[in-house]
């Protein structure tokens, strides 16, 4: 079980810490892509005056599209967006919930970034990335069962922890970090291998529904088709009156999300979803009305057990319900699940770095392991923080922005690994540690002259507490990075010195035994005609 737990942790243990890094900040991802368009600034109205003008701007802009999708603002996205389908292709545009008028910002991915490479990968074929997820997932559940197999004295290791004794930390740090939040990583391990179960194990979905597999999220989600449209026009009821109707079936609960089927249509109907933050299950449907009399429909949504556990693995990952204290609280388990990785690579290689001292080689492998982790547990946050910065320093106006600030990210991330593959192993870590720690306190200063409606003071008084938290934990982020670096010039020759010493009193005591002469007794050698036990 120790052999398993090492290797299964090593084999993918860089893609692991990417995903639970780009995870992590996925709990977040809706603050991440309001800071990243401050051109959202604006105050949320109630939902009933943000539907009514959402909906006359569909009504006005494409009244005759096949369906209308319509976001409403939420505290944590203050924004309307509204979707329409015309043929096979969907439109969207983003509206000021107050007016109804459209408001143009600057082209971003956002905080979906990393929300879609945690799971995707980006730059590999979809299918291609959730594979090699599932795949790293799957050894993390390994390593995850097996490290409690092996760790039997589990919360005595929680508590014991010896500093400055080189690999002895190390493991101490790392079983305290993997026992605190154990839960919330056998947890979020599972239900994300369970999300996509039908890619990786398809074959009980092959033998139900054969070629037909579409069926299967059909049942997921409906027990009976929507109706057709009729392909007649006719008047429907005023959105004032519809909406009215809506909020008193759902007993005043705020509305989420508004979806027209065949609008302006003798069959038309909307379906009204209200805010779900109690109901862990995700795909929790609404209610719908007739859009011509607005009388409330059967529900045609599929409440069966595989609906529900299938919704409720999907809301359990995502954490969609949790309100503000729970979120943080998930969000810093999810960097305790960095620091577990982080720590469990730099491990493997603190002690073969003592071995290889001993047998005073080469050793190729540990060579690009060391360069690795340098460039994934540094690396990464640094390419993170350079992708906040170019959001900043490219232009609002200038054509495919979004993709350059993904180069950003990825060139910066080339960047750091490369200068770890050339530079010496202790610097590398220093250097690295040193830009990461910049290049995060550089965010909140960036924003102070970019962008000075979200900067940290401005935020703080008028209480845009998004804004204000997002600098707020750059700053704490660029804090714990210089931080490290302090600790490691500090401690790194401390240790060195100790390792070096040990190293040499063992290589003295071994030459001196060899350089010893030997003293031949009647014992010496009655014992040495005997066969030596193994």
């Amino acid at each position: 079980m120790a052999w398993l737990h090492t290797w299964v942790g090593l084999t993918l243990g860089w893609v692991l810490f990417a995903i639970f890094v780009t995870g992590t900040s996925a709990f977040f991802k809706d603050e991440i892509t309001q800071w990243m368009q401050p051109e959202y600034v604006m105050t949320a109205p109630d939902s009933r005056t943000a539907a009514i003008s959402a909906l006359n701007k569909m009504q006005e802009t494409a009244p005759h599209a096949k369906s209308w999708y319509i976001n409403l603002p939420t505290p944590r996205s203050p924004s309307t967006t509204i979707y329409w389908q015309e043929g096979e292709s969907y439109k969207n545009i983003t509206l000021n919930p107050q007016t109804g008028e459209e408001v143009k910002a600057r082209d971003t991915r956002g905080g979906d970034f990393f929300y879609r490479f945690h799971f995707e990968l980006y730059g590999f074929p979809v299918l291609m990335g959730r594979i090699m997820v599932g795949i790293a997932a799957m050894l993390m559940f390994v390593a995850l069962i097996s490290g409690i197999i092996i760790h039997k004295k589990i919360f005595t290791d929680f508590f014991t922890f010896r500093p400055r004794k080189g690999q002895r930390s190390w493991l101490d740090f790392h079983n305290a970090s993997s026992v605190l939040a154990l839960p919330f990583f056998l947890m979020i391990t599972y239900t994300g291998l369970a999300i996509f179960f039908y890619i990786y194990m398809p074959w009980g979905m092959m033998a139900k529904y054969g070629e037909d597999q579409g069926k299967f999220f059909d049942e997921i989600s409906h027990v009976a088709p929507d109706p057709e449209p009729a392909g007649k026009t006719a008047a429907m009821l005023p959105f004032g009156q519809l909406v009215q109707q809506a909020s008193s079936v759902l007993d005043g609960k705020q509305i989420a999300r508004i979806e027209f089927n065949a609008p302006n249509d003798q069959n038309a109907f909307a379906e009204f979803t209200p805010v779900n933050d109690s109901v862990l299950n995700v795909r929790a449907p609404g209610i719908r009305l007739n859009a011509m009399n607005g009388q409330v429909m059967p529900d045609t949504h599929n409440n069966g057990t595989m609906s529900v556990v299938a919704g409720g693995v999907y809301g359990l990952h995502m954490a969609h319900v949790a309100q503000w204290p729970l979120r943080w609280l998930l969000f810093l388990s999810g960097l305790l699940g960095c620091v577990m990785i982080a720590s469990g690579m730099v491990l493997w290689t603190v002690k073969r770095r003592l071995q290889q001292q001993k047998a005073q080689r080469f050793h190729a492998g540990l060579y690009l392991v060391e360069r690795l982790n340098v460039a994934a547990i540094a690396g990464l946050p640094a390419a993170m923080a350079a992708f906040f910065l170019a959001n900043r320093l490219i232009s609002a106006a200038v054509e495919g922005r979004a993709d350059l600030e993904i180069r950003a990210f990825l060139l910066v991330w080339l960047f750091m690994l490369l200068h770890a593959l050339c530079r010496p192993w202790a610097r590398a870590w220093k250097e690295q540690l040193l830009i990461a720690g910049l290049l995060f306190i550089a965010v909140p200063v960036l924003n102070l002259f970019t962008a000075p409606n979200t900067a940290l003071w401005h935020s703080l008084l008028n209480q845009q507490w998004v804004f204000a938290g997002f600098d707020l934990t750059m700053l704490a982020l660029g804090a714990m990075f210089l931080l490290m670096l302090v600790y490691l010039q500090r401690n790194q020759q401390v240790i060195a010195h100790k390792m070096t010493a040990k190293i040499a009193a063992k290589l003295n005591k071994k030459q001196a035994a060899l350089q010893q002469p030997e003293v031949i007794t009647e014992d010496t050698a009655a014992s040495s005609a005997v066969p030596a036990k193994d």
